[in-house]
């Protein structure tokens, strides 16, 4: 589900639902995805789709951010046809199933992975079995008593999945096609949600990885991939194989990933500049060493500073993600991030508020484990707003920050783009949209600097009304010239 219907803010195809998908049409079940980021959502057609196609059972994919989503969608859902069975699945339902239960119209929560799960779950529904003794699930009984199974074993083997349904989705509507490498992450940062993706790190093969690769390229027709791995640059023998398999095979392929920077160095940015690499995100965080000790992420600025350097040193983009508002932050360590940020000068820079998400050391730190979770309001930890005081900032104060982060470091860049630049970039957004024959996506790429700084002053003033967005705005410039 996304944060808000027909937002387009990501135009990624969903692999969690591509892959369940996978599974049931490989037991003979007809598949219907949905992505309403993408594809316009009216409650009227939805029950239409679900009478017409003789729908019974829906499966509901959410995140904490797009919970009030998940919760209007089950509605419809279910005002289509009471019979229905809702299922929910994903790192909210998996954190909080029993409590989610009971918010949202829904019969079952799917928890962890749900390729093997789902599919046990749809064989249990059609023989008309018992579910109690199915694992991995939290249901309702007849009588309305929530019931939660024992866990589910983890999927050992991803190699034995079939690839994702993509097919099944609107690839027209999607900037780049997600793919999907190994799964999990083995290190333990405080703001990581492992309940899904757990630290036990599996792979898939660099010959399968390969053959989805060529599958996209050439049945699909795309060429342009987003390895969305928690950690790509992991395992370098692996790596090393897939790298040298892309280059050697002559596909026009380019990709973008995840890293962290103590993984780069000067031999695997060439190999993976030569297998068509276009750029690397990644997860900073703090330029803050008493933060970094703080959050647990086992990089140091150095690190960070040379991992910058090198990527654009070889042609690839460095997108630098920070987080503002740690409980343990103070002007002084937000100041020493944004400062920082601006020293190691990415290509694109992302600050977000810190926002605690469920299953994770940070959550309980900031909730506690017996918060009252019906007056968190979840829509709120989005990422962009803030949403709980620091020991030396109020909410308030590191919106200010967030906004002055992009201007301190972004200005200077903006001036020159619409001012020295300015009738360059025109031409070249001009030669990209004849080129591509769409707007989208080339103003960035004319424009990079300036749209990364419009955009995300956008997230921050969203829902203000006029009056205040000029305060805001003229807040976040005085601030940012005292950091």
């Amino acid at each position: 589900m996304p944060i808000k219907f027909n937002a387009a803010e990501n135009l990624e195809p969903p692999l969690g639902i591509a892959y369940i998908g996978a599974v049931l049409q490989k037991e003979g079940d007809n598949v219907y995805l949905k992505d309403y980021e993408v594809e316009h959502f009216d409650p009227d057609h939805l029950q239409g789709f679900i009478k017409d196609h003789q729908i019974d059972l829906v499966g509901i994919s959410f995140r904490t951010a797009s919970y009030s989503s998940a919760k209007e969608f089950s509605h419809h859902v279910k005002k289509a046809e009471s019979g229905i069975t809702v299922v929910l699945g994903g790192q909210h339902a998996t954190a909080f199933a029993e409590q989610t239960l009971q918010d949202i119209e829904a019969d079952i929560v799917v928890r962890g992975e749900g390729e093997y799960t789902f599919r046990d779950l749809v064989r249990s529904i059609k023989e008309d079995r018992s579910l109690s003794g199915l694992p991995g699930i939290t249901f309702l009984d007849s009588a309305g008593k929530i019931i939660s199974n024992d866990e589910s074993e983890p999927i050992k083997d991803i190699n034995a999945l079939p690839m994702p349904l993509r097919e099944a989705l609107p690839l027209e509507r999607y900037n780049i096609i997600t793919l999907i490498t190994s799964r999990g992450c083995p290190f333990n940062c405080i703001y990581c949600d492992k309940g899904v993706s757990t630290r036990a790190v599996k792979y898939r093969s660099p010959e399968s990885v390969l053959y989805e690769i060529k599958y996209i390229t050439q049945k699909l027709r795309r060429n342009r991939l987003y390895i969305v791995d928690d950690y790509f640059f992991l395992h370098r023998n692996r790596l090393t194989k897939i790298l040298d398999g892309i280059s050697r095979s002559g596909l026009s392929v380019k990709w973008v990933c995840q890293a962290r920077v103590d993984g780069i160095d000067k031999a695997i940015i060439e190999k993976a500049k030569k297998a068509g690499c276009e750029q690397i995100m990644f997860g900073i965080e703090s330029g803050d060493e008493s933060e970094l000790q703080y959050i647990r992420k086992k990089t140091t600025n150095e690190q960070a500073e040379s991992a910058v350097r090198l990527s654009r040193q070889y042609g690839i983009t460095a997108r630098a993600n920070f987080m503002l508002g740690f409980p343990v932050s103070t002007k002084e360590t937000v100041s020493n991030t944004i400062r920082f940020a601006k020293k190691i000068h990415p290509d694109i820079v992302r600050f977000f508020a810190v926002s605690p998400l469920p299953n994770t050391d940070l959550w309980y730190e900031v909730y506690g484990p017996d918060s009252d979770k019906t007056t968190i309001g979840w829509d709120k930890l989005d990422f962009f707003k803030p949403n709980f005081d620091t020991i030396g900032l109020k909410r308030k104060d590191i919106s200010l920050y967030v906004m002055a982060a992009y201007w301190h470091v972004l200005k200077d860049d903006f001036l020159k783009e619409i001012s020295l630049y300015l009738f360059p970039n025109l031409a070249k957004l001009f030669y990209l949209c004849v080129k591509t024959g769409k707007i989208r996506g080339n103003i960035s790429r004319s424009f990079p600097r300036s749209v990364n700084l419009i955009l995300d002053n956008a997230h921050q003033l969203a829902d203000m009304t006029l009056k205040n967005k000029f305060i805001f705005l003229r807040d976040a410039w005085n601030l940012q010239k005292q950091i």
